[in-house]
């Protein structure tokens, strides 16, 4: 792989990635492509028209003929256009279509990752590179790469027929070419530097406005609004200045180039006027070769604007590959189980978050199809975590954890979630229908078993009374309360009629009202399931078949809650503790 000397990929290493995304818009591209022959033989017409209306007609004293070779000018300069206007319009389809699919294949590769890859990254960075990131990308493929290409095809079509013409003039017109390249080759590293570091800045404003919306309400319990703004008013004086050197560079590059412009058309002139008072030239060719510098440097001028914002969209397709590159997802299993009894078994499980941060230390657990377990212990005890390598948030671990037999790492993912449906402690709700809610958009669910999952839970008479399965959420739920949200995430997990549910902290956020609406219903929304408890109130324990106390990892204690109550063990003490606690409270 070809590397820039930092380190980084190099550009065309970059550009021939996208050829996935590109190849099936390539017609869009070839009808583009088309269009260059056009817009290069109309440019490169022009200025020879001009000479010839100069050395026949005006410096000669006449004017017949000239109307005939006005027309002819003025239908190349329309062709020009349209074949312009033509070929800018099919790019910009064909680049709007790329970048559509490039961010939903960001989109999927992040979704398809492991929970482990999002503990890592911040919500507000993935938001940066799946929005501004690939719109960069954008920019470097309609406007970029492509615009480049069909200037490099019109400036060598000027600079052939001006060989035709005078190789001298031709060679007296780029005398400043080399200034040019040492301008370009002095901006490039230090333009491509910038706009790497604008693009981390960027997701460092995103991350940080991210989370500070999404946690408002404690931002503004503890009254941290001024120091969040103080906060975000240091990272975004960072990127004023580091947006301030990125504007130096580019205006300064557009500048000296515009500058070695007028220069190089001022020593053509100089040059050439010796080869008119010779009798090496006409004036006519000299105007023709005026225009076609003039035309020949807008590419090379406008190509500094170009470079600018193509290294910013170098930069931002590092850092998408980059993201694409990493590949955490869980892997997917090929078995399906076509009637699930819910046989949950843990053998010597081992699992460790860093070499450093060991949880699980051999748990082994086994519950049978039907039978409620509560998972009890302290903080850190390896409770979620178990949960969570159950369903395959982790993966990683030693030891066998399987479903009716089945390892979990074998089974697909989408047949795992049908069977193995998770109530979590924190309520997520999404902007849409209650109904959306309640499916995810699955068309397998019908509103009759939404329904029934929300009478199970006790939740159908409030979503009556907000108008029914089409009433609309507002973001993250506004409007329902904490108890109502949650009853809707155990409809969610009901509504798939899975035949092992886990309740990891699902009751934590409940009032005691709602609660107890759940309490009476646990009978019949749980018989025929086996059910998985992680939860610390004694109300939800005490429904449990068989406790579980787990201590640093290990299962410590085993039973009924009588039966561990009289043991006086670690149970015991868990449960004195919280007694005490409710007590203060």
């Amino acid at each position: 792989m070809t590397a820039t000397p930092e380190g980084r990929p190099s550009d065309l290493r970059l550009l021939g990635r996208l050829a996935p995304w590109v190849r099936p818009h390539r017609r869009l591209l070839f009808a583009a492509a088309a269009m260059l022959p056009v817009m290069a033989a109309s440019a490169m017409a022009q200025p020879w028209l001009l000479g010839v209306a100069v050395d026949e007609y005006m410096h000669a004293g006449r004017t017949d003929g000239l109307w005939p070779l006005a027309s002819v000018y003025l239908v190349l300069v329309v062709a020009e256009y349209l074949a312009t206007a033509f070929h800018g319009w099919l790019l910009s389809l064909a680049g709007a279509r790329v970048i559509a699919a490039l961010r939903i294949s960001v989109l999927e590769h992040i979704l398809a990752q492991g929970h482990a890859f999002h503990d890592r990254r911040a919500a507000g960075v993935l938001l940066s590179r799946t929005t501004s990131d690939v719109e960069a990308i954008g920019e470097s493929f309609v406007t970029g790469v492509i615009s480049i290409v069909a200037d490099v095809v019109r400036l060598l079509g000027i600079v052939a027929i001006m060989l035709v013409l005078s190789p001298h003039l031709t060679l007296a017109s780029f005398a400043a070419l080399p200034a040019f390249w040492l301008v370009v080759n002095f901006f490039r590293r230090r333009v491509r530097d910038t706009g790497l570091a604008i693009r981390a800045v960027v997701a460092k404003m995103n991350g940080f406005m991210s989370e500070h919306l999404a946690g408002v309400e404690v931002v503004q319990l503890f009254g941290r609004e001024e120091a969040a703004a103080r906060e975000f008013q240091d990272v975004a004086k960072g990127a004023l200045q580091i947006f301030h050197r990125n504007n130096v560079y580019d205006a300064a590059l557009y500048a000296v180039m515009d500058g070695l412009g007028g220069v190089a058309v001022g020593l053509l002139v100089w040059y050439a006027s010796g080869d008119v008072l010779a009798g090496l030239a006409t004036p006519g060719l000299v105007v023709s070769f005026v225009d076609y510098v003039q035309r020949a440097l807008v590419p090379i001028k406008e190509f500094s604007a170009k470079y600018a914002t193509l290294q910013h969209s170098f930069a931002g397709m590092d850092r998408v590959f980059g993201l694409l590159d990493t590949h955490e997802a869980v892997p997917e299993g090929d078995l399906l189980l076509a009637h699930p009894r819910g046989e949950v078994l843990f053998d010597d499980v081992r699992f460790a978050y860093s070499v450093t941060h060991p949880v699980l230390a051999g748990v082994t657990l086994r519950a049978a199809p039907g039978e409620v377990v509560a998972i009890v212990g302290s903080s850190g005890s390896g409770k979620s975590t178990l949960c969570r390598l159950l369903t395959r948030g982790y993966t990683g671990h030693t030891g066998t954890i399987s479903v009716d037999g089945v390892p979990v790492e074998s089974l697909q993912r989408r047949e795992l979630a049908r069977i193995v449906a998770t109530v979590p402690q924190d309520v997520v709700l999404l902007r849409g229908s209650i109904r959306f809610n309640v499916t995810l958009g699955d068309p397998a669910i019908t509103d009759d078993a939404i329904w029934q999952a929300l009478g199970e839970v006790q939740a159908a008479e409030f979503v009556q009374a907000l108008g029914g399965l089409d009433a609309q959420l507002g973001e993250r739920g506004a409007g329902l309360s904490a108890g109502q949200g949650q009853l809707l995430t155990f409809a969610r997990a009901l509504a798939r009629r899975p035949a092992v549910v886990v309740l990891d902290e699902a009751t934590a956020s409940v009032d005691p009202g709602t609660e107890s609406l759940i309490q009476d219903a646990l009978a019949s929304v749980f018989r025929g399931r086996t059910v998985l408890v992680v939860a610390h109130r004694l109300s939800t324990i005490r429904a449990a078949d068989r406790i579980v106390v787990l201590e640093a990892g290990r299962v410590v204690e085993e039973g009924s809650h009588d039966r561990l109550l009289n043991a006086g063990g670690r149970y015991a003490e868990l449960l004195a503790a919280a007694k005490s606690l409710s007590t203060a409270a």
